[in-house]
């Protein structure tokens, strides 16, 4: 008798048969109970690591509105030039001070914020150790922000006299973002600083990126009472 053709089997076919193989394979997988305390335990951890991860980002945003709401209630005594009452707060007015809100809010955008508010409190109050301290350890991501802390620690090392290292931090301090609005003025304070140091290659190299970058800046024509000490 002969021998039939052997029936070809289609792709869709193929297919279908894998899915009923794995199927059972699954199945028979699942039937050994040490495999399925095994399965039940990653979804439970996969289900506790969610949870988790959801209450952090919830209690973050909620933390960062209470930050919110402390820094602008002190800042009316920062504006006031009440510097050690804004680094303290006020208790009895229920006034938390900028130490305190990066204390207790630090990994939040607005105490964040506060470390910039509390180096220029410390800076004023001539505490400039402390004032290096906050500005030096601001880590959020608001460009303005981080422009002037990196100013700030400029500030701070001109205020000690290392000028050279102040203009390096001004200099800096405008290469953060091109579009934050004080790059113009921290051009200018690396270009004082730089030629009160006698770098002149430093000073003028700076100037020369002033013009360039911001050919209308008022603080082209500031900058020109140092020109003559390190335009030769």
């Amino acid at each position: 008798m002969a021998l039939q053709a052997r029936k070809k089997i289609t792709h869709k076919e193929l297919k279908k048969d894998k899915l009923v193989t794995s199927y059972f394979e699954a199945r028979n997988w699942l039937d050994n109970p040490e495999h399925k305390k095994k399965l039940y335990i990653g979804i439970t951890i996969a289900v506790v690591l969610i949870a988790v991860v959801f209450l952090y980002f919830n209690n973050k945003s909620a933390k960062n509105e209470e930050a919110e709401t402390k820094l602008s209630t002190v800042i009316a005594l920062y504006e006031q030039g009440k510097y050690q009452e804004a680094i303290n707060g006020d208790p009895a007015a229920g006034i938390m001070g900028f130490a305190q809100i990066v204390n207790d809010y630090g990994s939040t955008n607005s105490g964040e914020t506060a470390k910039l508010y509390l180096g220029n409190c410390y800076f004023n109050l001539k505490d400039y150790d402390n004032a290096m301290k906050q500005f030096d350890g601001y880590s959020g991501d608001n460009d303005i922000i981080k422009a002037s802390c990196i100013s700030g620690v400029g500030a701070v090392y001109e205020a000690k006299g290392d000028l050279k290292k102040a203009g390096e931090y001004f200099e800096k301090a405008s290469k953060v973002n091109k579009n934050v609005v004080i790059n113009q003025e921290n051009l200018f304070y690396a270009i004082r600083s730089y030629t009160n140091a006698g770098d002149k290659e430093a000073a003028k190299r700076v100037y020369a990126d002033l013009k360039e970058q911001y050919p209308k800046s008022k603080y082209i024509n500031e900058s020109k009472r140092f020109e003559p000490e390190f335009k030769n």
